[in-house]
């Protein structure tokens, strides 16, 4: 008797322990399980042209930096569509005098006496600086306007010599405007040759004019312009003239 009653009270533990191990192992099973990749379902394709189109959305930083949209690329190359294509390298006609009186007198004015700094024949922003460079570090064609090639290195400040002609908003007129009886010196003209068919000397002081071609190369004024732009150093020909060069320094004497 006492062996069945010893037998009868072990069976809840050992029922017990049977528990224990199925809920151990559903636990190692879930837990394994987990692990695993969920398998997810094939994406179904859009029926909206447009959501097949979908992009990944940029980051604020990509947006700051990266340009959108239609118009992303439109001021790409526009400066240098403007550009003037090369002038083809070929003898030119030689100017007439009658040209070279009319570009003579075309750049007496946009200059207050002969050599001063020309102009500026446009309206430019006061406020900021501008862009000079971006037409006149090269030279380009806009419309059947040219912008020449600036003559010298470029400086900081352009607007510092090169002042707005006619200026879009001018200042009240005042009732006793001061007197100016200022005049400059007039054109010396031509350059003096040492004989017949010479290179003639230049007309004028090389300071600051030292790029030949922004007046008298191929994109220059017909009276003006070079008959030979196939070659490259003027100043081996055409010497400077001492008696020009310190012309303005001889009259100023008394």
């Amino acid at each position: 008797m006492s062996s069945v009653g010893e037998q009868g009270s072990g069976l809840p533990a050992r029922w017990l322990h049977v528990g224990a191990a199925v809920a151990v192992a559903f636990a190692a099973t879930g837990y394994f399980a987990g692990l695993r990749e969920p398998e997810l379902p094939e994406r179904p394709v859009a029926s909206d042209p447009h959501a097949q189109r979908a992009e990944r959305a940029p980051s604020y930083g990509e947006l700051l930096e990266a340009r959108r949209g239609d118009n992303a690329h439109m001021y790409e190359g526009a400066i240098a569509a403007l550009a003037e294509e090369e002038f083809p390298v070929k003898p030119l006609p030689v100017a007439t005098p009658a040209q070279r009186a009319q570009a003579v007198a075309q750049r007496k004015t946009h200059r207050a006496y002969d050599g001063a700094p020309p102009t500026i024949p446009h309206e430019i922003d006061q406020r900021e600086v501008p862009g000079c460079l971006a037409c006149h570090g090269e030279g380009m064609k806009l419309g059947n306007r040219v912008a020449p090639r600036i003559s010298h290195a470029p400086y900081q400040s352009c607007t510092q010599c090169h002042v707005v002609g006619d200026s879009p908003r001018p200042l009240a007129q005042y009732k006793d405007m001061p007197r100016n009886s200022f005049v400059g010196l007039a054109s010396a003209g031509n350059g003096a040759r040492a004989w017949a068919g010479a290179p003639p000397t230049m007309p004028h002081p090389t300071l600051m004019r030292n790029e030949c071609a922004s007046c008298h190369g191929p994109k220059g004024p017909p009276g003006l312009r070079t008959s030979h732009p196939d070659r490259q150093n003027c100043q081996q020909c055409h010497g400077s003239s001492a008696q020009l060069d310190q012309r303005m320094a001889m009259e100023a004497k008394p």
